[in-house]
């Protein structure tokens, strides 16, 4: 992978988060001027943060299982050992 092939996947991924903002997180988040995360009180933000850091290291973990399995699978017909 090229340093311009890196950067292009990257944007890719960055352009997936504002598709989200956008449409999914507009329907759901979106106050007209404001966002409904500037309403609310820095507890409630901090509460909501420590629920999402939980959710992702949940996702995390469950990707490292899958990567492993699939690097476990991989390595079987790895030409390069």
């Amino acid at each position: 992978m090229t340093k311009n092939e890196l950067a292009l996947a990257i944007g890719h991924t960055i352009s997936n988060v504002m598709s989200r903002i956008l449409n999914t997180g507009a329907a759901q988040y979106d106050l007209g001027n404001v966002q409904k995360i500037e309403s609310k009180s820095i507890t409630k933000v901090l509460d909501e943060s420590l629920e999402e850091l939980d959710d992702l290291l949940a996702y995390i973990s469950y990707a490292r299982i899958r990567v492993s399995l699939l690097r476990a699978k991989l390595s079987e017909h790895d030409p390069i050992n």
